[in-house]
């Protein structure tokens, strides 16, 4: 599914700032032993899906659109290799040129009160500051990546578009809880180990274990999301590449130019 909101200015609304989500999970497990076979994707990643749906809801209630256009893609195939996303990648629906951005959501784990957030690949690009400011006004901290072993910036939907040189983050609920009573590392840890992947990554199972999903860190989910985009979509620079990433020289021309009057404004 593709959807854009069109940009108001008219030399930059030919510039698109791209907002990724996966809409499938698994499917059917093999396991006859289980009355419960449907790997439902809970959070994984129908949570990331409805922050990017209410993500356009909140442009659309905008008095003006941004300068630059918004795409909106919801894409499948991602526990199969990626597969929606590397089609969009080498048949975009716009020039890939014109792609500035990408912004990822895959996986928020909505299921304590986050302190703060990981943007896996921040430390790559300018893209970094953007995240960490958007956060900062919803009182949300920026964290590193706290396991870079597992390489999982690789492992996304946005990396289709940054093997073709477009500066991208993927978006996850951080390690930390403002409940002093919860270690959201802990839950984190639980959730992956038990329900990534499975039949019980659904809301009847997961608020068993864990109490009510909470919708309401959702929500600043989705305000963090809307700041990172409505930024990107006004700013006069486009982002680019930082200089000490690994991805300046070896994925291709970093996008470093400047979009029409960057200079002047």
């Amino acid at each position: 599914m593709v959807a854009v909101l069109p940009g108001s200015d008219p030399e930059l609304r030919d510039e698109y700032v791209v907002l990724t989500a996966h809409a499938d999970h698994i499917g059917m497990i093999q396991d006859v032993r289980s009355d419960n076979r449907v790997n439902n994707g809970a959070m994984d990643n129908a949570a990331g899906v409805a922050i990017l749906l209410e993500t356009a809801r909140m442009f659309t209630e905008l008095a003006e659109p941004p300068k630059r256009s918004i795409l909106f893609l919801v894409v499948t195939g991602e526990e199969k290799g990626l597969l929606g996303a590397d089609y969009f990648a080498h048949h975009p629906t716009r020039p890939l040129e014109n792609l500035i951005a990408n912004v990822n959501m895959d996986m928020p784990v909505l299921l304590y009160p986050f302190a703060d957030l990981i943007a896996f690949g921040a430390n790559h690009s300018t893209l970094g500051k953007v995240v960490e400011r958007a956060a900062s006004k919803e009182g949300i901290a920026l964290s590193p990546d706290p396991m870079p072993e597992q390489a999982i910036f690789t492992r996304s939907d946005h990396y289709t578009l940054v093997r073709q040189g477009i500066p991208a983050v993927f978006l996850m609920t951080g390690f930390q809880s403002q409940d002093p009573e919860q270690d959201a590392a802990a839950i984190w840890g639980s959730f992956f180990s038990n329900h990534y992947h499975k039949p019980t990554d659904s809301i009847a199972d997961l608020t068993r274990e864990y109490g009510a999903i909470r919708y309401d860190f959702g929500a600043i989910f989705t305000q963090i999301n809307f700041n990172i985009a409505l930024d990107l979509a006004t700013e006069p620079q486009r982002p680019y590449w930082l200089e000490s990433s690994y991805f300046h020289d070896v994925i291709g021309q970093p996008q470093t130019q400047q979009s029409p009057r960057a200079t002047a404004e």
